[in-house]
């Protein structure tokens, strides 16, 4: 299991509303950087294919988790590599002990030893700085899985209570791929469908089926969805032999899911909360004769 070093103290507000969830491995995400972000594949409008004709579908629904995992990094730092890992382990049961009258069983949590590292440091002499080891330290995860979004805070906050504020992502879980997969295929076949008995009425195109050109399922989970959003306006300065100093400018992240517009058909629309997006492209080819009277 990887984890994304990155520790943020976690600022904790008495909300009532069920908030999103996204975690800290979100700075590691192509939104922070600002990076064009994973496109799924959706109509290319380009009907033309080797045997003829092609007719395309491209679905999309949007589907709530059927369970949550929230990840935190825990670490500690002793002279002995036993110690640093007993007190990483007495953190996790404290935390363990915590979050179990939420409903957590020993079902839904997992710990994994990640790393036991050397950790150095120097002393300086003068002109002199000479390396030198200072102990040890252990660094494990702990994921937990919970099924409703009002269990997240509580959890959060027991970790928090115990100083574990490395929240390093929440994944979304949805079990049954196999019928998402199966309705999404019944209803591109159905536009397909639709879209040769159309041109045959209105263009007068018989079209005859060659072979299935493309089948592409796709899958965005809400963890690659959130971009980085700054706003601010400032001025100009020029400085004659001189600096210019900068403020710091502070920015946040948004679920910004993917459009429903690029698709045939939404099987289940987005609602307010963030949501697994599963799609479906599929392509077509026929031979196509032009009918006449």
């Amino acid at each position: 299991m990887k984890r994304v070093l990155v520790c943020l103290a976690l600022v904790l507000t008495a909300l009532t509303v069920h908030g999103q969830e996204s975690g800290n491995r979100i700075y590691g995400n192509y939104g922070y950087y600002q990076q064009p972000r994973r496109q799924l594949q959706t109509n290319s409008g380009t009907l033309g294919a080797n045997s003829g004709f092609a007719i395309e579908a491209s679905v999309l629904t949007n589907l709530n988790p059927d369970a949550f995992v929230v990840v935190f990094g825990v670490n500690a730092e002793a002279l002995a590599s036993l110690d640093s890992n007993d007190k990483v382990n007495a953190k996790v049961a404290q935390f363990i002990q915590k979050v179990r009258p939420l409903g957590i069983t020993d079902n839904d949590i997992f710990v994994d030893f990640i790393t036991q590292n050397r950790v150095y440091d120097f002393n300086v002499s003068g002109n002199e700085a000479a390396e030198k080891l200072t102990g040890w330290e252990t660094k494990k995860t702990v994921a937990i899985r919970y099924r409703r979004r009002d269990v997240f805070e509580p959890i959060v906050r027991a970790a928090a209570a115990i100083q574990i504020f490395d929240l390093i992502k929440v994944d979304y879980i949805v079990s049954d791929f196999e019928r998402v997969r199966s309705t999404l295929f019944e209803e591109a076949v159905r536009i397909i469908k639709k879209k040769e008995a159309r041109y045959a009425k209105s263009l007068g195109v018989n079209m005859t089926p060659v072979g299935l050109a493309n089948e592409k399922y796709d899958v965005s989970y809400p963890s690659e969805a959130y971009q980085r959003y700054q706003a601010y306006e400032t001025g100009d300065a020029y400085v004659t032999n001189g600096s210019r100093v900068a403020q710091r400018k502070s920015f946040t992240f948004f679920y910004d899911a993917f459009d429903a517009s690029r698709f045939d058909v939404v099987l289940a629309p987005l609602g307010i909360e963030p949501a697994v997006q599963f799609t479906l492209y599929l392509r077509m080819e026929y031979k196509a004769r032009v009918l006449r009277d």
